[in-house]
């Protein structure tokens, strides 16, 4: 009986519910049951315990721009503060709630796997340097030097083309740059280098910061949703928090790999490792 009611109970929607263990100690295909029907319970209570934090940690970053948007607006009309001044921060912001919608889609889509990428030849060098060249003035803006070390251009013209998506990758560089930009005391820097990633040959781009590092204990999450922006400490304006998440699903998309390196003091580095699609010839014995 108690065992029918926890059923109904977890069927229900209550997953605080557990099934009771069998009374019989032999009825071992019974008491596997139980503990699957448990564990699952559990891990469903988990996710949504995660799923309600996420949504009210979303809903704090979007009322942050939208109150301050809406005080401006209130400030310009009684005449309490300057309007070109004002306008200047209200558009800020509506470029900062204009990132964390897109963010929003592009997990959305993500999860729902309703996006589509399109593989073609691309060349991971210049990618970074569009990236790093639309992002300069926003380096600018917040005291950082932003540079690229690139293999030369004439030697191995195809030692940086990878097969992937154009515009997600640049996404995905982008994401990691801005990420940097945040956390860095003076420098940032992208590097782009040949690598290998299993058997095949590789493309790896690196962004660098020189801030102050991240935690051994934080390590794990950095590419959770919201955790970054939860738990890291920060000199400048905090992003969305989903920049990491988004950029490591999109790295995994097309085939990649993305790894961060990071000690406390020193920096951290974000690394992409995107394959060739070429393969490595044996070395000579």
């Amino acid at each position: 009986v108690q065992a029918a009611q926890a059923t109904h109970r977890i069927a229900d929607g209550d997953l605080s519910a557990r099934l009771p263990a069998p009374p019989d100690r032999h009825a071992d295909e019974l008491a596997e049951l139980t503990r699957s029907v448990n564990a699952m319970a559990e891990a469903l209570e988990r996710s949504r315990g995660l799923e309600q934090q996420f949504l009210l940690s979303v809903s704090h970053d979007l009322r942050t721009p939208l109150t301050s948007i809406r005080g401006y607006a209130e400030a310009i009309q009684d005449g309490a503060v300057e309007p070109l001044r004002a306008s200047e921060t209200i558009l800020d912001q509506s470029r900062r709630l204009q990132r964390l919608v897109q963010d929003l889609l592009d997990l959305a889509r993500l999860d729902a796997r309703s996006f589509s990428l399109r593989a073609e030849p691309v060349d991971v060098r210049s990618t970074a340097v569009a990236v790093v060249e639309s992002l300069q003035a926003e380096a600018v803006a917040t005291g950082v030097r932003l540079g690229a070390v690139l293999p030369p251009s004439g030697a191995g013209a195809d030692t940086t083309i990878v097969q992937a998506d154009q515009d997600r990758l640049a996404q995905v560089v982008a994401n990691l740059v801005e990420n940097a930009l945040r956390f860095a005391r003076e420098q940032v820097r992208v590097e782009v280098a040949e690598s290998v990633l299993g058997a095949a040959v590789a493309v790896e781009l690196s962004v660098h910061d020189d801030g102050d590092g991240i935690a051994a204990e934080d390590l794990p999450h950095v590419f959770e949703r919201l955790y970054v922006a939860k738990h890291r400490p920060e000199r400048k304006e905090a992003g969305s928090g989903l920049g990491l998440a988004i950029a490591r699903d999109l790295t995994r998309a097309m085939g990649g790999e993305i790894t961060v390196d990071s000690q406390p003091g020193t920096g951290t580095r974000f690394s992409v490792v995107l394959p060739t699609r070429v393969s490595r010839p044996p070395s000579p014995p």
